[in-house]
């Protein structure tokens, strides 16, 4: 019996030394870079892959390698980068994918779906776009005493732990068969200073980059609109020219589609917050409920101004981010005549936001 166990023992110490062999083959890729080789509709694929210089048994320094591929597909540049570079690139871990702007105007998911094909796949990775040279980008080792990988993916954790930007998966993007039309918006990267910066949202249509973006503010606000918890987003503004802030600490959407004459007459969009004031915008530290009721009425006209500016704008650039299209052919197929209709129609339709807040704890009483 003790031999039998010896035997055992001896085998799987053998199988743990051959897997770490294997292991270190493997050049595991934290971001992924997809833009077009220069005029061509060759795809140009930047590769990001996170390694320790200096490794040892108590850890080691954290660091960033680059590569460069080009390829008829991803899968085409993956395969010649394991032909032409030593190691084996694993992508199972990759967390984000990056796409160009001039790449974004071109159907982008056409091309990120064979990802799904990977033995592999990594497709719960985000997904955003880079407003800027994407190759310069990726092959910085470091920004702010980071590497590139743990600085592009730690904003993007970071604002998503906020509530402040959308959370944005390659998976949402290629199994979402619940999708109606093909309008979302992408996280937004821009260059700044000697780094770079989230900077809102680009909006697509129709999966086009359709070379509108949205603000940071816009985005908080559209996000809202789509129907976010909101939890603990902070609202900044101004009443009567002094400031105001507010923590969210729930917010409400709903649509209300209305007919007239058997025609799709108007939408309105209701948003409820219920928010935690902790600046007021005045003086008084004091909060009566004639002033709080004031406070409420004055604080949801400042937000219906700024998200009646971010529908204006999606309805300018055509891009249903709300996905309202489907709310009318789901809930009024009657008054839903077909994709062609609505594309004419959603640029004109009038569509009015309802703002109510409620204060449910000011933070500055006495």
């Amino acid at each position: 019996m003790k031999r039998v166990m010896a035997s055992l023992l001896i085998c799987l110490l053998l199988t743990g030394c051959w897997d770490q062999l294997q292991l270190k083959k493997l050049l595991f890729v934290d971001v992924i870079g997809v833009d077009y080789e220069g005029d061509s509709k060759q795809l140009k694929v930047s590769y990001v892959i996170s390694s320790l210089q200096n490794a040892n048994q108590g850890g080691g320094n954290p660091n960033n390698i680059f590569l460069e591929s080009t390829g008829d597909n991803i899968y085409d540049a993956v395969s010649k980068t394991n032909k032409e570079f030593p190691g084996v690139l694993s992508v199972l871990e990759t967390r984000l994918f990056l796409i160009s702007t001039r790449f974004a105007k071109d159907q982008p998911l056409n091309y990120l779906n064979i990802t799904s094909q990977f033995i592999a796949n990594p497709l719960y990775g985000y997904l955003a776009i880079y407003d800027g040279d994407l190759s310069k980008l990726l092959d910085k080792k470091k920004i702010k005493d980071q590497t590139l990988s743990e600085f592009l993916v730690g904003l993007l954790e970071e604002d998503k732990e906020k509530g402040k930007i959308p959370s944005h998966k390659l998976v949402h993007f290629i199994l979402d068969g619940a999708r109606f039309n093909n309008d979302f918006a992408l996280n937004r990267f821009e260059p700044y200073e000697n780094g770079v910066r989230l900077a809102g949202t680009a909006l697509f249509r129709e999966g086009k980059y359709t070379g509108v973006n949205l603000n940071d503010e816009d985005t908080q606000f559209a996000i809202l609109l789509d129907g976010t918890s909101g939890k603990n987003q902070l609202i900044v503004g101004k009443l009567e020219g002094k400031n105001y802030s507010a923590l969210v600490q729930s917010a409400h959407r709903d649509f209300h589609i209305n007919e007239k004459d058997k025609r799709l007459h108007d939408i309105e969009i209701s948003l409820n917050l219920d928010l935690k004031l902790i600046e007021a915008g005045h003086e008084s530290k004091k909060h009566t409920k004639d002033i709080l009721a004031e406070l409420e009425k004055q604080i949801a006209a400042d937000i219906t101004t700024k998200v009646s500016n971010v529908i204006a704008t999606l309805q300018k650039t055509n891009c249903d981010y709300l996905q309202l299209g489907h709310e009318v052919s789901a809930y009024q197929p009657k008054l839903f005549i077909g994709m062609e209709w609505w594309r004419e129609q959603y640029p004109k339709i009038p569509i009015t936001p309802k703002v109510k807040v409620k204060i449910l704890n000011t933070g500055i009483l006495d």
